[in-house]
């Protein structure tokens, strides 16, 4: 009841501060994740999450099973290093790539999977025009992720805003900022706290924090054949031959894109049945 209560209090804290707190707390199990994943039914387990399937493999093979299931990883790691100090879930992980691709939605996907909270941080819950508050706010943020129980996902949403290379002449409040972001994910070494960062500009971020992620997962633009993929999830009334060929029509859409797409032919569509343009209750043609 105590456990419950301070995460409720720090649920309560943070959403003060400007971040927002998704998904699972309390008693939560991740016996179907661990039952999905055994039985090879992985697009049951992404549920809405479509393609990327070397993403979503490395993220299951790094991250989830590993949340899923820490007491296989803990015996491995008793019995490969000669002191063991520490869990051996990865600290800080990287997700890069273009706007749209996917990196907020995985991030939600997992700690849902996992049964975990989600601790979403906006870069404008962070940024304050009082000197010297940034750091405070991200720093307390950390301090309060650290109080779930379980553990959390503490995801930090376009970081590339908040600290980019020394090499551009950083700002005194970014170099604080990264102050922090280096001390506190040095600090979670014996917590459950997984940190994840989403950005699409990888190359501006500094090298000491980059240094910091442990791998990291790179949404490219999807490809004909994941397009297909995402196609199938929205626009799961057509036919193999009519996916396909819208697939190949839109060549450079990010995930969002595909999406938008789809939600703005129904809602075109729904007009057409308004006004007697087309039969009652038929579905959008290609």
């Amino acid at each position: 009841a105590e456990a419950v209560s301070a995460e409720s209090a720090a649920v309560e804290e943070l959403a003060s501060l400007g971040a927002r707190v998704h998904g699972p707390r309390g008693d939560g199990s991740g016996e179907r994740g661990l039952r999905l994943l055994r039985e090879g039914k992985f697009d049951e387990l992404w549920g809405t999450i479509a393609g990327y399937e070397p993403q979503k493999r490395q993220i299951e093979d790094s991250l989830l099973l590993n949340l899923l299931d820490p007491s296989t990883l803990n015996r491995i790691s008793a019995g490969t290093r000669e002191h063991l100090q520490a869990s051996g879930l990865p600290k800080a992980v990287l997700f890069d790539g273009p706007p749209g691709t996917g990196k907020t939605s995985t991030a939600r996907a997992l700690a849902s999977m996992a049964v975990v909270p989600l601790v979403y941080v906006p870069i404008e819950s962070i940024t304050s025009k009082y000197y010297g508050e940034s750091e405070k706010i991200l720093s307390r943020i950390f301090a309060l992720s650290s109080q779930f129980e379980g553990g959390c996902i503490l995801f930090l949403d376009e970081i590339d805003a908040l600290v980019t290379t020394r090499e551009q002449d950083m700002h005194d409040a970014s170099r604080r900022i990264l102050g922090v972001l280096l001390k506190e994910i040095d600090g979670f070494e014996a917590s459950n706290v997984v940190v994840i960062a989403a950005t699409n500009r990888k190359r501006d971020l500094d090298p000491a924090l980059l240094s910091r992620f442990e791998f990291g997962v790179t949404f490219g633009l999807p490809d004909e054949q994941c397009r297909g993929k995402i196609l199938e999830k929205y626009a799961k009334h057509l036919k193999r031959e009519e996916n396909s060929h819208l697939a190949s029509l839109t060549a450079g859409f990010a995930g969002r894109d595909l999406v938008l797409l789809c939600v703005q032919a129904e809602r075109r569509w729904a007009s057409k049945i308004v006004r007697r343009e087309v039969r009652e209750w038929s579905l959008p043609c290609l």
